[in-house]
């Protein structure tokens, strides 16, 4: 919804004209719930270290919404009491923590602002400005929280981060913070494990590691899925996110140094057999043939049951590609997630 300048006002900003300029750099804080793992009762220590994502972005896990941005930032996420925020957005700690800071810097003039304890306020006052953020938010975050989920998980108990918040704030040439606050909220009941934190830690090294070989064109499905309530549409993303990795992966094989050591020839076959065999790998065209060679010589966590999951995954993809009846309650979601998940450790 678009407010009108009188409503603006009475929120308190006033507009100032344009010959008022202010030199700011953004950055951005992006909250989760973490639903699934919690610190574990008996940790001293509720807070994670800080580990850096890429250029430009870091990322912490902490129960405390306030410690954990003071780390990244130097400044608190909420002014008002932590536990009262907390409670009246119906969400939990602990949190994950993303922080990221533009490259350049954005030239404000005039706009709507107000100031609120000795920092500036502003009214959507770069509608078009922010392009680092936007494509950071486009392309890495996807990458980020698919790599936080997929080793803050297990198989048997998956986590889910949940967005709670987001700040984009700025500071000026001055040095005074420039707040731009939009918020979000939502309400779901899951049961935890206790982590230590040197297990989280650990999980966030771990992390760092899958971000750092991720490619936005798969994590976005990933992603998507697990943002996505219809089961219909989580199933599918799932299976695309599956679709391209296995692709993704064969095409990086070499025959000669990743299959052929693996195949015993008899030595009285050792010219035709290899030949066989290497015609057999060329072959390889089709994604159930790709994910066999995967699981075969990289993913070196699938057994026969995730074979078996596979292939009951590519019969209900077929069916519904196909345009046939597949009820929302027999999609084998769970076994999507539970594969790709697997996958997306050996990546």
């Amino acid at each position: 919804m678009i407010l009108s300048n009188n409503a603006i006002e009475a929120m308190g900003f006033s507009e100032y004209p344009e010959s008022d300029v202010l030199e700011v750099r953004f950055g951005i804080v992006r909250v989760f719930s973490v639903q699934g793992v919690n610190f574990h009762p008996s940790s001293s220590k509720t807070i994670s270290d800080v580990v850096k994502f890429g250029e430009n972005c870091t990322v912490v896990i902490s129960n405390s919404l306030n410690e954990g941005c003071r780390l990244l930032t130097g400044e608190n996420f909420v002014d008002e009491d932590e536990e009262n925020w907390v409670e009246n957005r119906k969400t939990r700690p602990p949190f994950v923590l993303v922080y990221f800071k533009e490259f350049c810097t954005r030239t404000l003039k005039g706009g709507w602002r107000k100031e609120h304890e000795g920092s500036i306020m502003t009214y959507d006052a770069f509608p078009t400005g922010k392009e680092d953020i936007r494509k950071w938010e486009k392309e890495s975050l996807p990458n980020i929280i698919t790599s936080l989920v997929a080793h803050l998980s297990t198989l048997e108990r998956p986590v889910n981060l949940v967005p709670v918040d987001s700040a984009i704030s700025g500071t000026t040439s001055g040095g005074i913070s420039l707040f731009d606050v939009k918020m979000t909220a939502n309400a779901n009941m899951f049961v935890s494990s206790g982590k230590t934190p040197e297990d989280i830690n650990m999980s966030l090294q771990s992390s760092t590691e899958v971000f750092e070989q991720l490619e936005y064109k798969a994590s976005r499905h990933f992603y998507s899925a697990l943002n996505e309530k219809d089961r219909f549409k989580q199933f599918l993303s799932y299976f695309l996110f599956i679709e391209r990795t296995t692709h993704k992966c064969f095409k990086r094989l070499d025959y000669n140094i990743d299959a052929r050591p693996t195949f015993n020839v008899p030595s009285r076959l050792t010219e035709s057999g290899s030949l066989f065999f290497e015609q057999r790998f060329s072959d390889a065209k089709n994604l159930a043939q790709r994910f066999n060679w995967c699981a075969q010589l990289v993913w070196n966590t699938l057994n026969d049951s995730d074979i078996n999951d596979f292939n009951e995954l590519k019969k209900t993809r077929d069916l519904l590609s196909h345009g046939e009846d597949v009820p929302e309650s027999d999609l084998p979601v769970e076994k999507a997630r539970k594969l790709a998940s697997k996958i997306l450790g050996t990546v």
